[in-house]
C-alpha cells in the first residue's frame, strides 16, 4: 500500500496521540533484513530494545534470527516469553544483584554479555564458578562512538587474552556499535566508508587475538543504518540492527529505508494553528526529544508522513510544534501521522501500540519490556 492508502488509519484511531504500527510493513522489514543477512553469510541478531514486544520478537525468530540482543537484563527477562533461546546482553553487567540475575538467565537459556574491563568480568566469572556455570563474553571495542569499549589496539588484544584466561568466563569474540558513523556522515558514500572502517578495525583485532592463540567465534557489528554495509564486510560474522523493524526519519535520511518502509507513526491531532507553525497533541512524552541523527541534518524530532517538509521543530512535554509554509492547509482538529526521528525512544514511552493492516486497526500489542531499564 502507498502512504496515502495507509493514511486511512488516521480515521480508525479512536483518540490521539497514539502509536500505530503497520503489521504488514513490520513483517516486510523483518523478512528483508533476514534475507540480506542470510545472503551475505551473516548471523542476524536483532536488537530488541527497539520494539520490546513479544509479538515482534517471535516474528524475528521465525524469520531466522540467531537470537536477540537486549540492552538491559530486564528486557531479557521479559523476552524469554517469546521463546528466544539465545540472548546477548550488549551492556556491561555490574553489581552483585545484576550478576545474580544474569546467572539466573544463563541457567535457562544461552546468554552472552559484552564488557570492556576485567573489573566487570572478574566478578561475573567468580559468581559463575560458584554456581557451576560459565558465561560467554564479548569484548566491546570503541571504533569511534566514544561511549563504552576499549580502543582497537594492542591493549585491546591484551585485555582479550586476560579475559580468555579468567575462570568462569568463555571468551566468545569482539563487538562494536558503529553508531558514530551516522552523525559523521552526510551521504551514503560517507556512511559506507565509516562503516567499513569500523568493521575493518574489529576484524583486525579479532585476527590479532587469534594470532595469539585465542579462538574468536563471533565478530559482531550493529546498527540499522549501517547494516547493509556490515553484511558485506569480510570477516564480520554477525550484524545486530534494531530500528529496521519499524524504521524512522533517521534510517530514511541515511538511505537504509524509504518512507514506504516506515512501519511506525505517532498519530496526532492539530490543536492550535498559527502563522508559520501548528501545534499537535504529541510532545516529548510521545515523540521523545531525540533529533534526526545525520551530519548536517536539521534539528528536528520528526515530520508528517505525507508532508516530509513539515518538520517537528520543537517539543515540550505535551506539545509538538510543526513548522509549516504559508498557506498550509492544516486546521484545528486535523489528524497527522508523524514519522519520528528515533523510533526506539517512542516505543519506550507507550504502554501499547495499535496494530494496523490495510488502513484498519486490527489489534493491540503490549510493549511488554517498557521501562525495563535495570
Amino acid at each position: 500500500m502507498t502512504i496515502d492508502e495507509r493514511l486511512g488509519v488516521l480515521d480508525a484511531v479512536a483518540d490521539t496521540p497514539a502509536v500505530v504500527v503497520d503489521a504488514t510493513v513490520v513483517l516486510d522489514n523483518i523478512t528483508r533484513m533476514a534475507t540480506m543477512a542470510r545472503d551475505g553469510g551473516k548471523d542476524l541478531r536483532p536488537h530488541a530494545k527497539t520494539h520490546k514486544m513479544l509479538e515482534v520478537a517471535r516474528m524475528q525468530l521465525d524469520a531466522g534470527a540467531s537470537g536477540l540482543q537486549v540492552a538491559k537484563l530486564g528486557e531479557a527477562e521479559v523476552l524469554l516469553e517469546s521463546g528466544v533461546s539465545n540472548i546477548f546482553v550488549g551492556y556491561p553487567v555490574v553489581s552483585v544483584s545484576k550478576i545474580a540475575r544474569l546467572l539466573n538467565l544463563a541457567a535457562r537459556v544461552q546468554v552472552s554479555v559484552s564488557l570492556d574491563s576485567l573489573e566487570a568480568a572478574s566478578p561475573i566469572g567468580e559468581a559463575a564458578r560458584a554456581r557451576g556455570l560459565t558465561i560467554p563474553v564479548l569484548l566491546e571495542l570503541n571504533t569511534g562512538l566514544d561511549r563504552v569499549g576499549v580502543l582497537p589496539d594492542e591493549e585491546g588484544v591484551e585485555l582479550a587474552l586476560r579475559l580468555a584466561a579468567l575462570p568462569g568466563i568463555v571468551f566468545l569474540g569482539v563487538m562494536t556499535h558503529e553508531g558514530h558513523a551516522l552523525s559523521r556522515s552526510a551521504n551514503e558514500e560517507q556512511l559506507e566508508s565509516e562503516t567499513l572502517a569500523a568493521c575493518a578495525q574489529v576484524v583486525s583485532i579479532a585476527d590479532a587475538i587469534r594470532a595469539r592463540g585465542v579462538e574468536v567465534n563471533r565478530v559482531s557489528v550493529g546498527s540499522t543504518a549501517t547494516a547493509r554495509f556490515g553484511i558485506q564486510a569480510p570477516g564480520i560474522t554477525e550484524v545486530r540492527p534494531g530500528t529496521y523493524v519499524f524504521n524512522d526519519a533517521t534510517t530514511v535520511a541515511h538511505g537504509a529505508a524509504t518512507l514506504d518502509n516506515v512501519a511506525l507513526w505517532v498519530v496526532s491531532t492539530v490543536i492550535s494553528v498559527h502563522d508559520g507553525w501548528v501545534v499537535i497533541d504529541a510532545g516529548s512524552k510521545c515523540l521523545s526529544s531525540d533529533r534526526l541523527n545525520r551530519r548536517g541534518a536539521p534539528p528536528i524530532m520528526g515530520y508528517i508522513a505525507d508532508r516530509p517538509d513539515y518538520h517537528v521543530v520543537r517539543v515540550s512535554e505535551e506539545h509538538g510544534v510543526i513548522a509549516v509554509p504559508p498557506g498550509s492547509p492544516l486546521r484545528v482538529g486535523d489528524r497527522v501521522a508523524i514519522v519520528p526521528s528515533h523510533a526506539c525512544t517512542v516505543i519506550n514511552l507507550t504502554d501499547e501500540v495499535l496494530v494496523a493492516e490495510a488502513g484498519a486497526i486490527v489489534d493491540r500489542w503490549r510493549v511488554a519490556a517498557r521501562g525495563r531499564v535495570q
